[in-house]
């Protein structure tokens, strides 16, 4: 509606043009909680014939499973498909519309959608929040092992809160007992978070009011909760090295549209070529998700189970995506640097050079988003899978944020207007960063990411907890009983 009243010819229109750039960065914002939505509001509406099929082999589930991600998969195409028909006959069929005309149908479509969003409410299933947010839990950890930086590591793993949980997933660094996984040194101390305090370890009654009574105050956390946290460690430093393909991504958004202007439009009749582009560019972004998507089918097949061959053979390939994507990055950035040198040569006039560029951002952007949510997925533990679009956002809208200072920091290469300035220098700084950071990415990928998986904790059992309250309470005994039991020849417990 903002942008219908900035068509008006009045002083106070241009007003309207920036709080509707406002509104459209905000639901922009939105789009990725929106499909959330419709695929939880999907799946449970079907989950009643879901559960209905429980019985049967692990083939026919899996089989069952496949197809339940092909269906909610093509529920989520159909509006993509919708939107890219509206725009498609704005462009080639209605291209002598004026920009009211646009607009007000435009204003007019999202009051209608918005109606109907709303009308559905009364039918809309209901999901529980958790009582702590993925935020808060992680800044509750990192809070609680700072406090703890002056403790030594424990020699043992009863030195460690695991409140339920069976000790083990630990390993010997040093002269102490850290928990998996490993991360690097940087973030190592946040095992501390749920190192018992020595002193308290005098009366085993009071010792346990007395960690519960921590807990509640946040002086301790539990093995579990460090372990969650560790785990998106190693996406983090994954995600600082695609900063630059998010420049880049800033860029097409930017200097890509400034090129655009400069050249001679002939894509349609209207003349407003950078919406053809931005087209080709979408179009490019979702078929690179859709084939990698059919590309996965057989890993989903077995994305039910968490041995640890499958999971390693879904990380390999969703790292050889991200990695391609990066590589994806890198010729954008080189073809980008060639076209802005011939056009300023006067060697470039129409906007159809800038096709393959556009074409290669939109590659780029399918395939490192998908395969850093997949990646989100595979590595970090499942009670933080919320966190994801939070996450993924953080990574990638951090990295535009860096092309402001960019932009005063090469003052001398970006200028008033585009023919003054040097963006072919640009564009191959971005290429260049893109590659280095390419091959960081490749290096933590294989030394770090592959090789570590986050651990599930395994609750101890009643029959264990007896056994247990039946053996002496030393040390070396306690280590004992509470490794993971094995049967015996005759098919018993020992």
């Amino acid at each position: 509606m903002l942008l219908w009243t900035s068509t008006l010819p009045v002083p106070s229109a241009i007003g309207s043009a920036f709080a509707a750039i406002v509104f459209l960065g905000i639901g922009k914002s939105g789009q990725k909680l929106s499909e959330n939505f419709l695929e939880y509001q999907f799946e449970e509406k079907i989950k009643p014939k879901k559960q209905g099929g429980k019985d049967g082999s692990t083939q026919d589930r899996n089989e069952r499973s496949l197809g339940h991600t092909i269906f909610v998969n093509i529920w989520l195409f159909f509006p993509l498909v919708v939107g890219y028909i509206i725009t498609v006959c704005l462009d080639f069929v209605f291209y002598d519309a004026t920009l009211e005309e646009l607009f007000r149908f435009s204003a007019l479509l999202m009051g209608a959608t918005h109606l109907l969003f709303l009308i559905g409410s009364l039918g809309y299933s209901r999901q529980e929040l958790p009582v702590e947010s993925d935020l808060s839990k992680i800044h509750r950890i990192f809070i609680t092992a700072l406090r703890k930086l002056s403790l030594k590591y424990p020699t043992s793993s009863n030195s460690y809160y695991w409140k339920g949980y069976k000790q083990q997933h630990t390993y010997n660094h040093g002269e102490g007992v850290r928990l998996l996984p490993r991360v690097p040194r940087l973030f190592r101390w946040l095992d501390k978070a749920a190192i018992v305090k020595s002193e308290e370890e005098e009366d085993s009654r009071h010792h346990r009011e007395s960690i519960d009574t921590q807990e509640k105050k946040k002086k301790i956390c539990t093995v579990k909760d460090v372990r969650d946290v560790k785990s998106l460690v190693h996406i983090i430093y994954l995600g600082l090295t695609i900063f630059p393909y998010s420049l880049l991504i800033a860029s097409g958004d930017t200097f890509f549209v400034a090129q655009a202007s400069e050249l001679k439009p002939v894509m349609n009749k209207r003349g407003n070529d950078i919406s053809i582009l931005f087209l080709i560019q979408s179009v490019a972004t979702d078929m690179s998700e859709f084939t990698c998507f059919l590309i996965s089918l057989p890993f989903r097949k077995k994305q039910k189970s968490r041995v640890a061959r499958f999971i390693w053979e879904r990380k390999a390939a969703t790292i050889m995506r991200i990695g391609f994507g990066i590589t994806c990055a890198v010729i954008c950035g080189i073809i980008a640097w060639q076209v802005e040198i011939r056009r300023l040569s006067s060697k470039l006039k129409t906007t159809v050079a800038l096709v393959p560029q556009f074409v290669l951002l939109g590659m780029t952007e399918g395939l490192v988003d998908g395969g850093i949510e997949r990646l989100f997925d595979d590595h970090v533990a499942k009670s933080l899978s919320n966190f994801e679009d939070s996450f993924s956002e953080l990574m990638v809208g951090g990295g535009k944020l860096l092309i402001i200072p960019i932009v005063w920091i090469f003052s001398g290469w970006i200028k008033e207007t585009i023919d003054t300035s040097h963006l072919d220098r640009y564009y191959l700084m971005l290429a260049i960063m893109n590659a280095v950071l390419l091959l960081a990415f490749a290096y933590y990928s294989v030394t770090y990411a592959y090789k570590e998986v986050c651990p599930e904790d395994e609750k101890v059992t009643t029959e264990e907890r007896v056994d247990h309250s039946h053996q002496p309470d030393s040390e070396d005994t306690y280590q004992e009983n509470t490794r993971p039991l094995k049967m015996g020849k005759s098919g018993s417990f020992p």
